[in-house]
């Protein structure tokens, strides 16, 4: 668990880049554009490396690696969010770090 620190902290900042977005959002707001690409970029910078993590992963079968690799397509900040906080440390072994 190398980026042990990086991943909770990269995940609570797109969160709050996903909350300011909506509220821009909702009030109409200029210069959503740019908040937009701006929580695309910060969220690849947590979903990248926990798709790496998950792929090299030799605690689970490849089922369940495939599993989280379509969450973290798919449902993001829902799948991301169980993976940081709760399922990384069963499933990146000691040994890779």
């Amino acid at each position: 668990m190398k980026n042990s620190q990086f991943l909770p902290a990269t995940y609570l900042f797109n969160l709050a880049m996903i909350f300011v977005l909506i509220a821009f959002r909702l009030n109409h707001l200029p210069n959503i554009e740019t908040l937009f690409y701006a929580a695309i970029i910060s969220q690849l910078l947590y979903a990248i490396p926990c798709m790496i993590e998950i792929n090299r992963s030799t605690k689970i079968p490849g089922h369940e690696k495939l599993t989280w690799i379509i969450g973290m397509l798919c449902i993001t900040v829902v799948a991301g969010g169980i993976y940081i906080f709760s399922a990384r440390k069963r499933i990146v072994s000691s040994e890779s770090s």
